[in-house]
Parts: structure tokens; sequence; C-alpha cells
């Protein structure tokens, strides 16, 4: 499917599916907080919790959703995921009550978690398998001008009314399951077929060793959102300059993206960039930790970028190595809890080398980045996944 015109249009729909999806996403969720803790007046304990039923629903239940998406099809498992989550960014902003906020924090993570390895393994069945690091890396760019334009679009709405900015989320969901309901192909099912196991994957220590590395690249990808603030606070003047930041690396991400990924994967293997890209974000992170001046911490973002960019569609392109075929979207959703373990982890990490570090940039706790990010590369180089697709 992956190389005919129907296939090509498919991937177009699936392009507008992430867009879509990443402007609703970015516009609601980075004011969430501060709707919770301003307008509807919640303690911080309380908005953690909200957080962590989100992030324990989405993250948490991934397997199963991957699992669930290769029983009912990549297209029916996004429908559904996208009417789950748009029903719980509705309710987010419509009522004040803590019960009715935990079933919609419920809801927006179990939304997530049923599209999310589903959206990845459309991408995998509609892309030739030598064009998926490509395809990945166009779904990155657009997704990253989602990242740009969610927050602006969700700033404007807020200042009139949050109910607003959750129903104007919500309707971008829906928009998203009528562009999925039309323009998304019904896949064909083998009734032959044996129907796919969640414990193939758990029982692949091929797959699951490299989802140890996945975890290992995500403690230091997690750093972006926890460094930046910490070390802008000291540098930048206030959360104006945090945003830039990050805008910043969002258009560098968009312009410079595709050409990046085209040229490396030409030049090398894939085990090679994402041993390179691990030697990068970790020492990117060290550079934005000991900066000096702005310049400086500029740099390390740069070199952390470049590193994210290098990453991320290489190891979704061998996640569908690694899958048989009929199990890709339980693949990915393991993936995705080896990410998010690998985000835990690295939280529980970053809290303490930067309490470690304080104000003084030039301590030697910044020094555990680099020295991760070069142990990973070597598991990386020594463990070469994705050298050899199946």
């Amino acid at each position: 499917m992956g190389g005919d015109a129907a296939g090509r249009a498919a991937l177009r729909i699936l392009y507008v599916d992430t867009f879509t999806m990443a402007v609703g996403f970015y516009m609601l969720i980075p004011l969430l907080a501060f709707h919770f803790l301003d307008d509807v007046g919640l303690t911080i304990a309380v908005v953690a919790a909200l957080t962590a039923v989100r992030t324990a629903a989405q993250n948490g239940t991934m397997p199963l959703a991957g699992w669930v998406a290769d029983h009912i099809g990549f297209r029916n498992a996004i429908l559904i995921g996208v009417l789950v989550r748009a029903s719980g960014f509705a309710l987010l902003g419509a009522s004040d009550h803590v019960a009715m906020l935990t079933v919609a924090s419920l809801l927006t993570g179990l939304g997530g978690a049923l599209f999310h390895p589903a959206s990845y393994s459309a991408y995998a069945a509609l892309a030739p398998e030598g064009d998926r690091v490509r395809v990945y890396a166009t779904r990155e760019v657009i997704s990253n001008v989602g990242f740009i334009a969610g927050p602006a679009l969700g700033g404007v709405l807020a200042g009139v009314d949050f109910a607003i900015v959750s129903t104007g989320s919500a309707a971008l969901f829906l928009v998203a399951f009528v562009v999925s309901f039309f323009g998304l192909p019904r896949e064909a099912r083998d009734p032959d077929r044996t129907p796919p196991r969640l414990r193939t994957a758990f029982l692949d220590m091929a797959f699951l060793r490299y989802c140890a590395l996945v975890a290992g690249m995500g403690v230091m990808i997690t750093q972006f959102y926890l460094v930046i603030p910490f070390r802008a606070d000291q540098l930048l003047p206030g959360s104006i300059g945090v945003g830039v930041v990050y805008s910043g690396a969002a258009v560098v991400m968009v312009v410079t993206m595709l050409p990046l990924t085209a040229w490396t994967n030409r030049t090398f293997t894939r085990p090679v960039i994402l041993a390179g890209a691990a030697v990068l974000l970790g020492g990117g992170i060290a550079v934005i930790g000991a900066a000096p001046t702005t310049p400086v911490m500029l740099l390390g973002v740069a070199v952390f970028v470049v590193g994210q960019m290098l990453a991320q569609p290489v190891m979704n392109a061998v996640v569908s190595g690694f899958a048989p075929d009929g199990s890709v979207a339980s693949y990915f959703g393991v993936q995705g809890l080896a990410t998010a373990i690998g985000a835990i982890t690295g939280s529980a990490i970053g809290g303490v080398v930067y309490s470690v570090a304080g104000s003084d940039p030039r301590t030697w706790a910044w020094l555990f980045f680099p020295v991760w990010g070069a142990v990973v590369a070597s598991a990386f180089a020594v463990a070469r996944p994705g050298s050899a697709p199946r």
C-alpha cells in the first residue's frame, strides 16, 4: 500500500491528522496548569495529581492500546482515540470539580494511548520500508509546526475564556476524526490470520534490549523540558525568554529536520545515527547546564536539538523493522512505555543534578549527562538495532 497513489494520499491524510492534533494538544496542555491554579483555585498538589492521572493513563496503557489497535486496525483505533480525547478536552474546561477533572484527565490520557501507537503503525503501513525515516521525520516537522502554532492560538483564546480553549481543542480532534473517517483506508483483514498477542513484543528479547536503549535516550530527551526552564530562569528575562527558546528550537526543527535526516540516512547506518544522537543529547544538556552566558546556552540548545532530530525518526523506523506483520502497533505501544519509563527516570535524575548544581554552572554534576550519553551511544554501537530490519 505504501508505494501506490492510494498509499500516498492516505499519508497526506495522516500528516493532516498529525498537524490538527498537534495544534489541538499544544493550544491546551501548556495552559492547563495555569488554568487549574488561577481560574479553578486548585492546589499545586492536586494539579500534580491530575497531571499524573493523565500521564499514567496514556503511557501506562499504551502497550495494551497498541495490542487493541492491532486487533481492530489502526483506522478504527485512531477514530476511537480522537473521540475519547476530544471528550476529555471538552470536560477540562467545562468543570471545576476535582472528580470531573479526574475523569477528564483519564479520558485525555486513554484517548492518546489509543491513537498514538495506532498512528505510528499507520505511518509504517503506508510508507515503503526504505522511506520510513523520511516519513517519520516529516511527521516530526509537522508536529513541531503545531507546537509553534498551538500555544499562540491557545494564548489568544485564553484571554477571552479558557472554556473556548478546551472547546476549540476538542473541536480540532473532532476534525481529525472526520478527516480520518473519510481519508484513511479500511484495512483488509485476513480471516485466517492469527490474532496478534501482546506478549509477542514482551517476549522479543532483541526488541526489549532496544527498548532499554530507548529508555536510556528518554532520560536525556526529557531534560529538554527541565534544564531549559532551570537555566533560563537564571539567564533570561522570565517566562517570555523560555517561550522564545522553545519556539526557536521548534522553528529550527521545522527548517532543518528533513534535509538533515535525508543526508545522515544516506551517509550513515541507523546504529551510527542513534549513537551520534545520544552523544549530542548528553553534550547539549551539559552545555546548557554549564553555560555562563545566554549565547553559550543557546549553543547547547542547538546541539541538543540536532541530537533529537537525528534520534526521533530513526527510533520509530527501527521499531517498525522489529515488529512482525500484524503487531506493529503493539510494538509501538511497548516503545511508548519504554519512553515513559525513561522520562520518569530522567525527571528524577534531573531533580538530583539540578539540586546539586544550584546556581553554580561550573559544578561537576553536569558531567553526568555526557557520560550517560556516551554509555547509551556505546550500547547502540554494540547492539546495532535497525542494521538489519526484519
